[in-house]
């Protein structure tokens, strides 16, 4: 299986490319941005073709919450015009393609995991953009695979956010500031690890359609930073909020469970941060 990995540099893309190598059966073809802008219609078909995959799989997204808000035309560029370009790139060579979307696209207003069949209805730009990514690829390429995740977090961090939430809470703890964490926000927070191993076998598998893959177990961000803290053997001062004392110009849903109807959940959140710990800081406390 020849694979095309755009986005091979980011947190996602990055332990694919870090994973997958070696895999019996697995050529895998790394790209970034300076192979192929996802914008770019023409640079995405010339990459597709020099390549010749079999399967395109799309880790590229614009996904800092904030920024989306402020400049939505961005946010639906780099996440629907560029999910439609790879898709339809992988078609017109006779390519799958793989694409990755988020719990972002559902409210938040359940309270049990969400499972792929479940009404979508986004509370802010950015999970509205995934939304019509999701609608896009469909569209340009039957022979799809889109993935919905969680809560990523990485060795190699977010260039888009600045790392990510197990790094920052680290941060902020060494450097001996207070602490405050949403209580009221839950979800399955994923090591992107996890997700790059259990996808391979998927893929071989054949699976088409739309699938939920993330951490097992649900836990609130509070509750996750505290893990984080025991883990590591630290004991900074760090205290609940709620997401309306907290604040923030986006509007994120409390509930965003990713559960599935169609293949097994990952391993529990915890051994995912504990997996991460090891590997990111080494021995665990």
């Amino acid at each position: 299986m020849r694979i095309l990995l755009l986005g091979a540099n980011g947190q996602l893309g990055s332990d694919i490319a870090r994973l997958w190598p070696g895999q019996p059966g697995i050529e895998l073809v790394p790209a970034t941005r300076a192979d192929a802008d996802v914008t770019d219609l023409a640079a995405v078909r010339a990459l597709v073709e020099r390549t010749r995959p079999g399967l395109v799989i799309n880790t590229t997204a614009f996904h800092n919450l904030p920024l989306c808000e402020q400049d939505p035309v961005t946010a639906m560029t780099v996440n629907v015009a560029g999910g439609w370009n790879v898709a339809a790139a992988a078609r017109e060579a006779g390519a799958a393609v793989v694409q990755f979307s988020t719990d972002y696209v559902f409210d938040g207003e359940k309270r049990t995991p969400y499972l792929e069949t479940d009404a979508r209805r986004a509370l802010n730009i950015y999970g509205a953009a995934k939304i019509a990514a999701e609608d896009a690829v469909r569209i340009a390429n039957p022979d799809h695979l889109i993935v919905r995740v969680s809560g990523l977090y990485g060795l190699a961090g977010s260039a888009g956010k600045g790392g990510n939430f197990v790094e920052t809470m680290l941060r902020l703890a060494r450097e001996g500031q207070p602490i405050r964490v949403v209580a009221d926000q839950v979800t399955a927070p994923t090591n992107t690890a996890e997700i790059a191993e259990g996808l391979l076998p998927l893929l071989r598998d054949g699976l088409r359609g739309t699938i939920h893959l993330a951490a097992g177990g649900e836990t609130s961000w509070y509750t996750f930073a505290r893990a984080i803290f025991e883990l590591r053997g630290l004991a900074p001062e760090c205290t609940p909020t709620t997401t309306a004392e907290f604040g923030g110009p986006v509007r994120r849903p409390l509930y965003s469970v990713l559960g599935s109807a169609r293949v097994p959940r990952l391993r529990h959140w915890r051994e995912g941060l504990e997996r991460y710990l090891r590997e990111k800081h080494g021995a665990l406390s």
